[in-house]
Protein backbone atom coordinates (compact mmCIF):
# COMPACT_ATOMS: atom_id res chain seq x y z
CA UNK A 1 0.00 0.00 0.00
CA UNK A 2 1.35 3.40 -0.95
CA UNK A 3 1.52 5.70 2.07
CA UNK A 4 0.49 9.26 1.38
CA UNK A 5 0.76 11.97 3.98
CA UNK A 6 -1.76 14.78 4.24
CA UNK A 7 -0.83 17.97 6.08
CA UNK A 8 -3.57 20.22 7.45
CA UNK A 9 -4.09 23.25 9.62
CA UNK A 10 -7.28 23.15 11.66
CA UNK A 11 -8.73 26.02 13.62
CA UNK A 12 -11.58 26.40 16.04
CA UNK A 13 -13.25 29.01 18.19
CA UNK A 14 -15.66 27.91 20.87
CA UNK A 15 -18.27 29.35 23.18
CA UNK A 16 -15.66 30.06 25.85
CA UNK A 17 -14.22 32.82 23.63
CA UNK A 18 -10.76 32.25 25.08
CA UNK A 19 -9.21 32.43 21.63
CA UNK A 20 -8.62 30.70 18.34
CA UNK A 21 -7.04 27.26 18.60
CA UNK A 22 -4.82 26.18 15.71
CA UNK A 23 -3.24 22.81 15.01
CA UNK A 24 -0.88 21.60 12.32
CA UNK A 25 -1.24 17.87 11.83
CA UNK A 26 0.03 15.14 9.51
CA UNK A 27 -2.33 12.30 8.59
CA UNK A 28 -1.71 9.01 6.83
CA UNK A 29 -4.28 9.17 4.02
CA UNK A 30 -4.72 5.39 4.07
CA UNK A 31 -5.43 5.32 7.81
CA UNK A 32 -6.44 8.58 9.48
CA UNK A 33 -5.87 7.00 12.91
CA UNK A 34 -2.18 7.36 12.11
CA UNK A 35 -1.55 11.04 12.70
CA UNK A 36 1.03 13.29 14.24
CA UNK A 37 0.24 16.58 15.93
CA UNK A 38 3.13 18.79 14.90
CA UNK A 39 2.27 22.26 16.25
CA UNK A 40 -0.56 23.75 18.33
CA UNK A 41 -1.19 27.24 19.58
CA UNK A 42 -4.04 29.34 20.94
CA UNK A 43 -4.23 32.98 19.92
CA UNK A 44 -6.18 34.97 22.51
CA UNK A 45 -8.98 37.30 21.50
CA UNK A 46 -8.83 40.99 22.20
CA UNK A 47 -11.67 42.36 24.32
CA UNK A 48 -13.10 43.97 21.17
CA UNK A 49 -13.26 40.62 19.35
CA UNK A 50 -14.80 38.89 22.36
CA UNK A 51 -17.48 41.57 22.44
CA UNK A 52 -18.14 41.43 18.69
CA UNK A 53 -18.48 37.65 18.64
CA UNK A 54 -20.53 37.46 21.82
CA UNK A 55 -22.98 40.09 20.55
CA UNK A 56 -23.08 38.97 16.92
CA UNK A 57 -26.49 37.39 17.47
CA UNK A 58 -27.93 40.89 17.92
CA UNK A 59 -26.49 42.30 14.69
CA UNK A 60 -28.52 43.50 11.73
CA UNK A 61 -27.95 41.64 8.45
CA UNK A 62 -25.44 44.20 7.12
CA UNK A 63 -23.48 44.09 10.38
CA UNK A 64 -23.43 40.27 10.30
CA UNK A 65 -22.02 40.35 6.77
CA UNK A 66 -19.31 42.75 7.95
CA UNK A 67 -18.60 40.54 10.97
CA UNK A 68 -18.28 37.51 8.66
CA UNK A 69 -15.83 39.41 6.45
CA UNK A 70 -13.84 40.97 9.29
CA UNK A 71 -13.58 37.67 11.13
CA UNK A 72 -12.44 35.93 7.93
CA UNK A 73 -9.71 38.56 7.61
CA UNK A 74 -8.70 38.03 11.26
CA UNK A 75 -8.57 34.26 10.81
CA UNK A 76 -6.46 34.62 7.66
CA UNK A 77 -4.02 36.90 9.49
CA UNK A 78 -3.75 34.52 12.45
CA UNK A 79 -3.25 31.50 10.18
CA UNK A 80 -0.51 33.36 8.30
CA UNK A 81 1.12 34.24 11.64
CA UNK A 82 0.94 30.56 12.69
CA UNK A 83 2.46 29.45 9.37
CA UNK A 84 5.25 32.01 9.67
CA UNK A 85 5.95 31.37 13.35
CA UNK A 86 6.36 27.62 12.84
CA UNK A 87 7.84 27.93 9.30
CA UNK A 88 5.21 25.60 7.87
CA UNK A 89 5.79 24.77 4.21
CA UNK A 90 3.53 21.81 3.36
CA UNK A 91 -0.23 22.44 3.63
CA UNK A 92 -2.81 20.37 1.75
CA UNK A 93 -5.77 22.26 3.20
CA UNK A 94 -7.02 24.42 6.06
CA UNK A 95 -10.14 23.37 7.97
CA UNK A 96 -11.99 26.26 9.60
CA UNK A 97 -15.09 25.87 11.72
CA UNK A 98 -15.50 29.63 12.09
CA UNK A 99 -17.33 30.95 15.12
CA UNK A 100 -20.96 30.07 15.83
CA UNK A 101 -23.16 33.13 16.21
CA UNK A 102 -26.54 31.37 16.19
CA UNK A 103 -27.47 27.71 16.34
CA UNK A 104 -31.12 26.63 16.34
CA UNK A 105 -31.22 23.36 14.41
CA UNK A 106 -34.82 22.68 15.46
CA UNK A 107 -35.70 25.73 13.31
CA UNK A 108 -33.26 24.76 10.53
CA UNK A 109 -30.92 27.63 11.39
CA UNK A 110 -27.20 27.76 12.06
CA UNK A 111 -24.77 30.60 11.41
CA UNK A 112 -21.01 30.59 11.69
CA UNK A 113 -18.89 33.62 10.77
CA UNK A 114 -15.39 33.61 9.35
CA UNK A 115 -15.74 33.72 5.58
CA UNK A 116 -13.87 30.75 4.11
CA UNK A 117 -13.22 32.42 0.75
CA UNK A 118 -11.56 35.35 2.49
CA UNK A 119 -9.41 32.92 4.50
CA UNK A 120 -8.44 31.15 1.25
CA UNK A 121 -7.65 34.44 -0.48
CA UNK A 122 -5.53 35.70 2.44
CA UNK A 123 -3.62 32.45 3.02
CA UNK A 124 -3.50 31.29 -0.62
CA UNK A 125 -4.50 27.81 0.56
CA UNK A 126 -7.45 25.45 0.02
CA UNK A 127 -10.02 25.96 2.78
CA UNK A 128 -12.71 23.56 3.97
CA UNK A 129 -15.39 25.32 6.01
CA UNK A 130 -19.08 25.63 6.90
CA UNK A 131 -19.29 22.18 8.49
CA UNK A 132 -22.70 22.49 10.15
CA UNK A 133 -24.96 24.01 7.51
CA UNK A 134 -25.48 20.92 5.33
CA UNK A 135 -26.26 18.68 8.30
CA UNK A 136 -28.86 21.15 9.61
CA UNK A 137 -30.39 21.47 6.12
CA UNK A 138 -30.77 17.67 6.06
CA UNK A 139 -32.55 17.70 9.43
CA UNK A 140 -29.55 16.99 11.65
CA UNK A 141 -28.36 18.87 14.70
CA UNK A 142 -25.14 20.12 13.11
CA UNK A 143 -23.47 19.98 16.50
CA UNK A 144 -21.51 18.97 18.27
CA UNK A 145 -19.02 17.91 15.63
CA UNK A 146 -16.65 16.24 18.08
CA UNK A 147 -18.23 12.72 18.11
CA UNK A 148 -17.46 12.27 14.41
CA UNK A 149 -13.78 12.93 15.02
CA UNK A 150 -13.87 10.79 18.14
CA UNK A 151 -15.18 7.83 16.15
CA UNK A 152 -12.79 8.30 13.22
CA UNK A 153 -9.66 8.93 15.28
CA UNK A 154 -10.20 7.32 18.69
CA UNK A 155 -12.63 4.41 18.23
CA UNK A 156 -10.43 2.15 20.37
CA UNK A 157 -11.49 4.16 23.45
CA UNK A 158 -14.78 3.56 25.24
CA UNK A 159 -15.38 7.25 26.00
CA UNK A 160 -14.03 10.55 24.73
CA UNK A 161 -14.32 13.80 26.69
CA UNK A 162 -14.16 17.24 25.07
CA UNK A 163 -13.92 20.15 27.49
CA UNK A 164 -14.79 23.68 26.43
CA UNK A 165 -17.68 26.06 26.97
CA UNK A 166 -19.70 22.84 26.90
CA UNK A 167 -18.43 19.42 27.90
CA UNK A 168 -19.17 16.58 25.48
CA UNK A 169 -18.80 12.90 26.26
CA UNK A 170 -19.17 10.63 23.28
CA UNK A 171 -19.43 6.85 23.35
CA UNK A 172 -21.12 4.01 21.49
CA UNK A 173 -23.77 1.69 22.80
CA UNK A 174 -24.68 -1.35 20.73
CA UNK A 175 -23.02 0.11 17.64
CA UNK A 176 -24.86 3.41 17.85
CA UNK A 177 -22.96 6.59 18.66
CA UNK A 178 -24.38 8.46 21.64
CA UNK A 179 -23.50 11.85 22.96
CA UNK A 180 -24.02 13.46 26.32
CA UNK A 181 -23.67 17.22 26.72
CA UNK A 182 -22.98 18.96 30.00
CA UNK A 183 -22.87 22.70 30.44
CA UNK A 184 -19.85 23.94 32.34
CA UNK A 185 -20.43 27.00 34.46
CA UNK A 186 -17.48 29.35 34.58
Amino acid sequence: MNKKEVFSIGLMSGTSLDGIDLIYVKFDENNFKNFDIIYVKTYSYTNDWKDRLQNGVYCAKEDLLKLDTDYGILLGEIINEFISEFQIVKIDFIASHGHTILHQPDKGVTLQVGNGQIIADNTRQKVVCDFRTQDVKLGGQGAPLVPIGDELLFSEYDYCLNLGGFANISFQKKGRELLMIFVLLM
